[in-house]
């Protein structure tokens, strides 16, 4: 992870953005300015192996040096960043996110417990991605599994 290669564009319709190559090897992905990106706080953005990370008042924990990167690449390239995390529940939560996001250099972002249409890309460490309308996951491709 970390930096990213981006390049601002239009597609083809003239709808400006940015071509990202967001995963190593992979094809570049247009990204428009009315789109975003969403980052899970917890285990992806801030470490939560802390002893207490799980106790009351659930403290936030260490920044994760290569997704702060990657982000903070994003941004720079104009993209919309999200946290989405399930904190954002309890709206007293947010201020502290932000705060947090705004101490480690990445400014004041949303922060959301909601998807919407405009949302193209989520990093999470507990999610598992799988394969357009099969509900297979993309893991047993690489595993040469059927289903």
């Amino acid at each position: 992870m970390g930096p990213l290669q981006i390049e601002t564009a239009r597609d083809a319709h003239g709808q400006p953005g940015v071509w990202a190559t967001l995963d190593p090897g992979a094809e570049p992905v247009f990204i428009a300015r009315h789109q975003w990106i969403g980052v899970d706080l917890d285990g992806t953005l801030a470490r939560d192996d802390a002893a207490d990370h799980f106790q009351p008042p659930y403290p936030l924990g260490e920044p994760v040096p290569e997704m702060i990167a990657r982000v903070k690449s994003l941004l720079a390239a104009g993209v919309t960043v999200k946290i989405f995390s399930a904190r954002a529940c309890e709206p007293e939560s947010i201020p502290i996110i932000q705060a947090w996001t705004e101490r480690h250099g990445l400014g004041r972002l949303e922060v959301t417990h909601q998807k919407d249409y405009d949302l193209i890309r989520y990093y999470d460490d507990r999610a598992i991605q799988v394969l357009p309308n099969q509900s297979r996951p993309v893991s047993s491709l690489a595993a040469g599994k059927a289903g």
